[in-house]
């Protein structure tokens, strides 16, 4: 994942549909491959290669699931809340906002608690 994310590289994911689409199914609910591919209706090599590319652009969160059997398998959710552009006279202002990382969040909490 990337740390801030970069606008162009941001634009270039989300001018797939494909990707589009496993955002907004991703947005409420944690869903599989395997439940993207059917949600979305798509292929599992079609979910595979975006949800790599919005994992690394850090608009998607991945997370491993172990079901009462034992077997894992990856869960993807949505990170990617808001994008602004503003046309100034100087150019573009753009305004990528994401949740936090899962960890990042937890250590945030901690901190807060010991200054606390």
């Amino acid at each position: 994942m990337t740390e801030d994310p970069d606008p162009p590289d941001i634009f270039a994911v989300l001018d797939d549909e494909y990707a589009r689409d496993i955002l907004v199914a991703t947005k409420t609910d944690r869903l599989s491959a395997k439940e993207l591919s059917e949600e979305c209706n798509m292929s599992r090599p079609t979910v595979s290669r975006r949800v790599n590319r919005l994992v690394e652009q850090g608009l998607l969160e991945e997370y491993t699931h172990v079901d009462p059997g034992g077997r894992h398998f990856n869960e993807y959710e949505a990170r990617l809340e808001r994008i602004e552009v503003i046309l100034q006279a100087e150019g573009f202002d753009i305004q990528i906002d994401v949740r936090p990382d899962p960890a990042d969040r937890i250590t945030a909490i901690f901190e807060e608690m010991r200054e606390g």
